[in-house]
Formats: structure tokens, sequence, C-alpha cells
């Protein structure tokens, strides 16, 4: 029996509707495809990964490939920025490659002895045009796109540079100059500077630099970062890493009034923010202490911005990492959140050596830490702290040297004395989604789905999650939007003896089919209208009842004596208002399920069966329902016999005076006339198109 059969016979239960609509529903939605998969607790392992099998990807999340570039000579250090790679090999040369135009190299020299350049620290800006080379000897250089030779910087002597932090606000910007920057030095100093490039004949490079801080522990500065607050430009973070501490420091800075030699800007937040310094430190001997920040861009309405969400420090016992979290911290705040330490991974092949060895660098994508040993890279997964990816290089007597990660354009590189690496990352967010999973962190891992499959897992399992917290009605949106069986669905709430619930999931059902899809769209929509007038006419039940409460409630006061208490007439006051709350809240309750009823068949008027609708507002006893939906689909014919069934005449013929038809003043006129002659006249007097000899019955009354 279908559904609507069902209603036309309708004469049995409100609960033997619903079981006979739930089957019958299931049998129309049956010719659906079901395309999901059965959803099981045990298809997540313990990191989070999905265990059933999915559909292959064709590349490896990551991989590492060789470079095809044979280097004129061992490479010293290595950096890349915006698609520039830089490379400082020895002969004292320095080798710029557009990435885009590889077949394009730049060769610079550095004006010092060619065999006395070993080994330097090179940093290269955000934008590529700007290179600082220091060396272990306290001497520095400054090269800048274009040029033919690096220039000594004569006020940086004696300074080993270890660490820069670069100005965001230039990597975007048309200036030559970096603007502001920070330096580390090898003796726990800070300095300010700012590059530019000046006049390439010159021999020397006359940039001044302002020593801004020291550090409390004098040891080597390993890291740097200068990050502006989001929303308060003038605002500024500086994290300095060493190899036993990580200092934040905050504090105001306005960089736009800085220029040139003038003073510095961090002095004194700097100075103010080391007096008592906010510091983690990790105990025992000095671990590598290399620092490093991830960015992504976000949009503040029409405006892009490059914000630091994450950051990353190796230490003695393992990697320290967090999310930078940036609001209403002042100095002395922290602006780190859900920091941890993650011991370093053992390498799946360990040697004596090997085994005990640390990371000598590292560097943050959106979703991994990368690690580099001297024979290996690793790749552990932020969210689970697992090793996604280990590969150790090919040849067993090279040693790598430096990993570096371009941010601009989200490349991955990897240097020893004679090769180039890049290691290739293709959608490592991939398994994100199944991580998140198995957190019960459904937003997140419905956001990382790649596929229609993965969200349908996605959603069965929050449905799940929800139902057995027993927020039925949030499980059955989720559920709406499954493959699930919708028999099966149904079943499951109705157990629940909860129309709302019901209400909640054949609403979000309804949403999801397809206008073609009309036999189902009738079967819910009829179904939908028999719930919500189920739901209004409990909703009066309970009115009902609390208005006997306030009845009660008031009888009870006047058999009082005359002299009551202040306490028991408090209470009794307290319990009437309590009650009358109650009613208020039942009273938006119901005008909220008739707006939602109405609009239902509104929008669903094409698809709803008129004589399976009167029935049940006729055996629910929903006249205003009766009426509104006799208006909706114009059948005043129908209001003005129900208007007269019910002896109210005069509303039979105000009906008649806006909506009627000459051959409706004929019909009903005779009827009328006798139970309401002037009101009936007076309508017929403002009838220009009747005749009036077809009236002749009427006025025989």
């Amino acid at each position: 029996m279908s559904l609507l059969d069902d209603y036309a016979d309708y004469q049995s239960s409100a609960q033997h509707h619903q079981q006979n609509g739930a089957q019958s529903s299931a049998a129309a939605f049956s010719s659906q495809p079901q395309d999901g998969l059965a959803l099981d607790v045990n298809e997540f392992d313990t990191d989070g990964y999905i265990a059933t099998t999915l559909e292959a990807e064709d590349a490896p999340v990551f991989s590492l490939d060789t470079v095809q570039f044979r280097v004129p000579n061992k490479i010293i250090s290595l950096a890349v920025s915006n698609d520039i790679l830089v490379l400082v090999i020895e002969g004292a040369k320095v080798l710029r490659i557009k990435l885009q135009e590889a077949h394009s190299i730049a060769e610079a020299s550095v004006p010092v002895n060619p065999t006395s350049l070993r080994a330097c620290n090179v940093f290269l800006d955000p934008s590529g045009r700007h290179l600082l080379l220091s060396t272990p000897q306290g001497e520095s250089f400054y090269y800048y796109e274009g040029w033919d030779a690096a220039k000594p910087l004569s006020r940086f002597k004696n300074m080993e540079v270890t660490a820069v932090a670069w100005n965001s606000s230039a990597w975007s910007s048309a200036t030559s100059s970096t603007r502001t920057i920070l330096l580390g030095t090898h003796d726990g100093k800070v300095y300010e500077t700012e590059l530019r490039p000046g006049s390439e004949k010159a021999k020397r490079s006359d940039i001044a630099v302002h020593c801004v801080a020291e550090l409390p522990v004098r040891e080597r500065v390993t890291g740097l970062a200068m990050e502006a607050f989001p929303a308060r430009r003038k605002h500024h973070l500086v994290l300095i890493t060493t190899g036993t501490r990580m200092y934040q420091i905050v504090g105001a800075a306005d960089l736009e009034s800085q220029t040139g030699d003038k003073s510095a800007v961090f002095e004194a937040m700097l100075r103010n923010g080391l007096t008592n310094p906010n510091f983690q430190e990790i105990p025992g001997m000095p671990g590598p202490g290399a620092l490093t920040v991830h960015h992504r861009e976000t949009r503040a309405g029409s405006r892009a911005q490059i914000v630091a969400t994450d950051f990353a420090w190796l230490t003695s016992m393992g990697v320290f990492f967090g999310r930078l979290t940036f609001g209403a911290q002042e100095a002395g705040d922290s602006v780190v959140e859900n920091a941890a330490l993650i011991p370093y991974p053992a390498p799946s092949s360990s040697t004596d050596i090997s085994s005990t060895e640390q990371p000598s660098s590292l560097s943050l994508t959106e979703f991994h830490i990368l690690l580099q040993y001297s024979d290996r890279v690793c790749a552990l997964n932020m969210l689970n702290s697992k090793v996604a990816y280990e590969q150790t290089i090919g040849s067993s007597d090279e040693t790598l040297q430096g990993l570096t990660v371009d941010e601009t354009k989200h490349t991955c590189w990897l240097y020893s004395p004679a090769n180039i690496y890049e290691l290739v990352v293709t959608d490592e967010d991939r398994d994100v989604w199944g991580i998140y999973l198995s957190r019960h962190q459904f937003d997140m891992a419905l956001e990382h789905c790649y596929n229609d499959m993965q969200r349908d897992m996605v959603l069965r399992a929050q449905a799940e999650h929800l139902f057995a917290a027993e927020d039925y009605v949030q499980s059955a949106e989720c559920f709406a939007r499954t493959s699930v069986n919708f028999e099966e669905v149904v079943l499951r709430f109705m157990e629940k003896k909860d129309n709302m619930v019901l209400r909640s999931y054949l609403v979000a059902k309804l949403k999801t089919l397809r206008k073609q899809d009309h036999t189902q769209i009738t079967l819910l929509v009829m179904w939908l209208v028999e719930i919500y007038l189920s739901i209004i006419g409990d909703i009066e039940a309970k009115l009902a009842s609390a208005g006997m409460a306030i009845a009660s409630s008031s009888v009870t006061q006047m058999n009082t004596t005359a002299e009551p208490s202040s306490s028991s007439s408090s209470a009794s006051n307290n319990s009437s208002e309590s009650v009358l709350s109650v009613k208020a809240a039942y009273n938006r309750e119901k005008s909220d399920m008739q707006k939602e009823l109405h609009a239902l068949v509104e929008e669903h008027k094409q698809a709803v069966d008129p004589k399976t609708t009167y029935q049940l507002a006729e055996s629910h006893g929903r006249r205003d329902f009766w009426l509104f939906y006799a208006s909706l689909c114009g059948d005043y014919e129908r209001i003005v016999e129900y208007w007269m069934e019910k002896e109210e005449c005069v509303r039979a013929i105000e009906v008649l005076g806006h909506y009627g038809t000459p051959e409706m003043f004929y019909k009903y006129s005779p009827a009328l006339m006798s139970a309401e002659p002037v009101a009936l006249v007076d309508v017929l007097m403002r009838q220009p198109k009747l005749t009036p000899n077809k009236l002749i019955p009427a006025f025989m009354r």
C-alpha cells in the first residue's frame, strides 16, 4: 500500500500512519542507488587513518627528487625564496637561479680569498632579492639581485650572524629595501638593521646596525622571528631561540616611523621584554636550536594577509611545536597555544650512530614537520605526531647539510656538498580528514574531505556520535545527508517516539531530493504535514495543562488565609511566574511549528495531495490549517461551504464578497438570504457582474 493510499483511508492512529509511512517511504527511496560503505568504528586505527581500502592515489604524499643540475663546485650553503634559488659554492661564488628560468643563472663573487670561504650562513629574504652572508670569522656580506659581486658590510665587523627575522611588510612591497629586520648573533645579541642596495659601484656597504638587546643567558642565537599582530599592526611578537631556551617578547614597535639610520624601534620593546623574560626552557645539553615559523594566507574582508600560525623549535629532547594565536596579548603574555614536545623518531633502519643523532634543521608545511638529518629526511604529522615519511639519501658517503622551505611557492629543498634535492609534496592533506574523524572533529574532517565517499563516512560517523549522545535532532540532520538506508534511519528515530526528531530528519532529507523526484517529495511532504499537525496538537495539550496549573494556583491563592506569610506568598508568585513562562515558551513553539508547516506547504504546493491534506486537517481538528490550505489553493467555494456548515454565514458572505464568482453567488445566495439577508444584500449591491434574474430564487426566500 502506498503512503498516499494509506492517507486516503486515514482512520487509524497517528502511530499507525507513521509506521506505514516509514515502510512505504523506504520502498519509494529504495530505487535510489546506495553507494555508501557500512561504517564501523574499527575502520579507524589508533593513528586516525582509514583502514577501509580507498581508491589509490597516483602519487605519494612525499617523494625525494634529485635536481638535475651540475654544480661547478662544492655547495657551502643554499637558500630558496619566491622561486629564487641561491647557492654559495667553494671558490667564493654566488649562483642565483630563477627556478622558472633555470637556464638563466646569474653568478656573482664574494670579495674574500676564494680558498678561505669554507663555511657561511646565508639568509635570503622572502622576495628573493636580498641575500645576507655571514662567516664564522665575523665577516658579513650583502648581495642584491643583479649585482656582479657581494659587498662587505663594514659596520658588521666581528659579528657572526646566526639568525635573521625578516619584515613581512616588505614581502609584497615595491620598495627596494628589506625595511626593518632583526639579526641574531653567535654571542647572544640581537641587532636591528635595514638592508638597502644603494649604489652598485660602491665597493662597501655602510648600512647601519644597532644592538637592541642581549639575552640574559649569553647563548648563540639559533632562531629569530618577527611577526606583526594581524589586527594590531604596531603590535609585534619576537621569538628568539637558543640551544636551551625560546623567548617570547610581545610589545609595540612602530616600523613605519623608522627608516635609514634613525634610532632602533625594537630596542625598548626587546630590552623591556628581556628584563623579566617569558621563556620556555628545555633542561640538559643544548639542542640544535633551529626555529621555523609557518605562515598562512588569510582574508580580512577583501584584503589578504600573511599570518604566522605555527612554530617549531629543535631542542635536545625533541621538537617543541605549537600554534601562534594573536589577540589582546600585552608585554609578558604568551601567544603560544597547544604546545607539545615530540621526541625525535627512531630511524626505520637504525645504526649505532644515526639512532642517537639529532636533526640539524627543520621546516614546517601546513600539516607536517620536516626534519633533516645527516643521511635522511623525515616528516612528522603535526596532528598525531607520527612519522608520515622517511627517506635516506642514496649515497652512503654523502652528508645532507641543510633543509629549507620556500614559503611563497610552497616548495621544499635539501642539499649536500654535491647535490640538490627537492622534496615534492603532493596533496599532503589527503589523510587529514581521517585523523580529524578519529578525534570526532567532524567539521574539520569535512573541510578536508577529497570526495563524496569520504564526506559520507564523516557524516555517518557524526550522525552516529550525536545519536549515541542523545542529540537526536542534530543526528537526524546529519543522517539525512548520508547514504544510509532511509527505512533504517526512520525506524531508529521512530523508536524514540519523538515527532520533533522525526520531523528534523524528514525536513533535512527533503532538502537533498532533486526536483524530478516527484514521488519521494510527495511522500515526505505528506508525512511531514501529519507530523506537524501532531506536534501542534501536542503543544496545545501542554498549553491546556499549563492553563489548568495557572487556574489551580489562583484558586489556591484565594483559599489562603487573609494574612498569608510573606514566604508562602512569594513562593506562590514564583510558581505562577514559572507557569506563565512555560506557557509563553509553548506559544512560541506552536507559532514556530505553524510557520514551518505553512512554509512547507507553500514551497511544495504541487506535491501536496489536496484530499489527504483536508482529511488530515479535519482528523486533527486543525480548522486554521484547513482554511489556510484552502485559501492557498484558491478553493474559496470549499471555504464558503465550510463556514455555512459551521453556521457562520457572515464569514461565508465575507469570503463571497472578496473571492466569489457569479456562479458561487447564484449557488449560495438562497441559503444565505434566509440566514443573513442584510449582510448578503449589502454584498450583492457591490457585484456589478451579477444577472438579477438568476438571483430571484434567493429573494423568494
